[in-house]
């Protein structure tokens, strides 16, 4: 297991301390993170693991889509809605209509961004039932 592996479980874990010269460590060991498989005194800090992920789901996509939902659901179809729409308004008002449509792609890829990280996040929780 790498050292990113080992702290993205520390970094959610009510045992995490962080020490100025070190860096992350455990509370109760005093040690930075050394295991392979599973740490013994794992703990879930449910509230950091879903502020965590709501960071990571709100940093999806790209800039102009920043406004956006944290469904991506919700995100890909508005994407969809305004690249249809933008294309539509494109044959009447080239610059209205561009706008549109490049809003709608910046929507529609935040929502995909955001689906990978749930996926990825779903995949981390598995590990999390493992151990």
């Amino acid at each position: 297991m790498t050292t990113k592996e080992r702290l993205d479980f520390c970094t959610i874990c009510e045992n995490r301390k962080v020490n100025l010269k070190e860096g992350l460590i455990c509370s109760l060991s005093k040690e930075k993170p050394n295991f392979e498989i599973k740490c013994d005194f794992f703990s879930k800090d449910k509230k950091e693991a879903e502020r965590k992920l709501k960071q990571k789901l709100d940093a999806a996509g790209n800039a102009k889509s920043q406004y956006g939902s944290l469904d991506p659901k919700k995100n890909i179809s508005y994407g969809v809605f305004l690249m249809v729409s933008g294309l539509l308004i494109f044959l009447f008002s080239i610059l209205f209509g561009s706008i549109i449509l490049f809003t709608g792609i910046s929507f529609l890829i935040r929502g995909i961004s955001q689906k990978k990280i749930i996926k990825e996040n779903e995949l981390f929780e598995e590990k999390l039932q493992k151990k």
